[in-house]
């Protein structure tokens, strides 16, 4: 509970995928993604205020998993599951099922909405990351600093030809420009009324959690996984522990 609110993880975590099939089962360190997910909801030192996990898939292995690992398991619907489907879809799929209905009358739970396919996440860090709520912020969102400044970006118009998107910004050095920063897809903590007001996952306003970028890796293609492994198991076995080195997460976000 959190501030006497209901929290629930909710993991998503679909059969297919056009980058990675079954990517959501494969292991790192003798542990699926799904179970590496399930893990990290917990916390670390002082845990974490979750109260449930839910994980919400198509497919029958995932959710045996699910059910081996003592979450909730929960059968999407076949929309949810499409390549078209959005974040907010299958969480509005979960929520508005009959038998999950959750009125906001009644109860205005917290999320924490956490994919599998960012297995550098870890219980310190949702921890961490609970953290940051507090008064005037009741939303939360993980973020890593990219290797180039996306104010470098360039557009290329159907003759072929480039053109700059932030031309005022374009040639100077790195350290003129102000920080930028991508959300990683690890954490997103937020309301369950945000998410229906908005009818996506709500960021604008969120408080920052700043992951370094091993933390910060997202598996999509099996070069993803293969260097998610390598890197995680190596320093998995280096700390001999199941949490990377304490990191510096940005306090002046």
């Amino acid at each position: 509970m959190l501030n006497d609110e209901l929290v629930i993880a909710f993991i998503p975590a679909r059969g297919g995928s056009k980058g990675l099939p079954g990517k959501n089962m494969m292991k790192i360190s003798d542990k699926t993604l799904i179970e590496r997910a399930i893990d990290s909801s917990k916390g670390f030192l002082l845990g974490t205020p979750v109260d449930v996990v839910v994980v919400s898939s198509d497919d029958d292995e995932i959710l045996d998993e699910a059910r081996r690992l003592g979450a909730v398991d929960f059968r999407r619907s076949t929309f949810a599951s499409s390549d078209e489907a959005s974040a907010y879809d299958a969480l509005h799929d979960y929520f508005n099922n009959p038998e999950t209905l959750v009125s906001l009358e009644d109860s205005d739970p917290w999320i924490v909405y956490l994919q599998p396919t960012s297995p550098g996440r870890k219980g310190r860090h949702v921890e961490e990351a609970f953290h940051l709520l507090g008064p005037g912020v009741d939303s939360v969102v993980s973020v890593v600093e990219p290797d180039k400044s996306p104010y470098w970006a360039l557009t290329v118009g159907p003759t072929g030809r480039v053109s700059t998107m932030f031309p005022e910004a374009y040639g100077q050095n790195r350290q003129a420009l102000p920080k930028a920063y991508l959300p990683n897809g690890a954490i997103y903590i937020f309301k369950l009324s945000a998410l229906m007001a908005a009818k996506k996952v709500p960021v604008e306003g969120a408080a920052a959690y700043v992951m370094d970028s091993v933390s910060s890796i997202d598996i999509d293609s099996r070069e993803d996984f293969e260097r998610a492994k390598r890197l995680i198991e190596t320093i998995e076995e280096v700390t001999g522990a199941d949490e990377f080195p304490i990191q510096d997460n940005g306090d002046d976000s």
